[in-house]
């Protein structure tokens, strides 16, 4: 799960850069829009699926038992 999380990171950066490469090679700066606003998306899901994993992970570990 943690790897999902990672990977949907990876992806929201992506995305992010994407927009910024066609938006600057574009006429239109709306590609760059929505792509940044996709790629903040997707990486805040990860970044919150990451932190619900951690979380989780920390609470097991101080009750004793194995995750």
């Amino acid at each position: 799960m943690l790897t999902v999380a990672k990977a949907l990171e990876a992806l929201g950066i992506a995305a992010v850069f994407l927009g910024l490469v066609l938006g600057v090679n574009s006429p239109t700066l709306w590609i760059e829009l929505y792509l940044s606003i996709l790629g903040i998306a997707v990486f805040l899901i990860g970044w919150g699926l990451e932190k619900f994993i951690s979380h989780k992970h920390a609470r097991l570990s101080k009750a004793g038992t194995k995750f």
